[in-house]
């Protein structure tokens, strides 16, 4: 989300704690580089919603449909992900872009 230009982080907990758990068991993280990259994040983050309301099966994967659900609730602009199987091909949903990380740099320093 940006505000005046600048770029805010949502990072709900379920977010935070689902990142923790892919960067471990999918990308080969270490317990203790995953929780660094969590407690940094969490740090820089200055918007923190609670989980959301409600979740739709939207995604075929109930982990990624709670994520796309506290974007939607948390009215972000764009989700930035990595997961080409169930996020990224939507496109879009409910007002929420979903990018990769990659796309969504590009777009911030197109900006510029």
């Amino acid at each position: 989300m940006t505000i005046d230009g600048r770029i805010e982080l949502a990072l709900p907990d379920l977010v935070r704690d689902e990142l923790q758990r892919v960067l471990t068991s999918k990308l080969g993280f270490d317990e203790q580089h995953a929780r660094a990259a969590s407690t940094l994040l969490t740090g820089i983050a200055t918007l923190r919603p609670g989980p959301p309301r409600s979740i739709e099966a939207i995604t075929g994967d109930p982990a990624d449909d709670a994520i796309l659900a506290c974007a939607v609730e948390a009215g972000v602009d764009v989700l930035a992900t990595g997961d080409r199987r169930h996020l990224l091909p939507l496109g879009e949903h409910r007002g929420v872009r979903l990018l990769t990380p990659q796309a969504t740099l590009a777009e911030l320093r197109a900006r510029d």
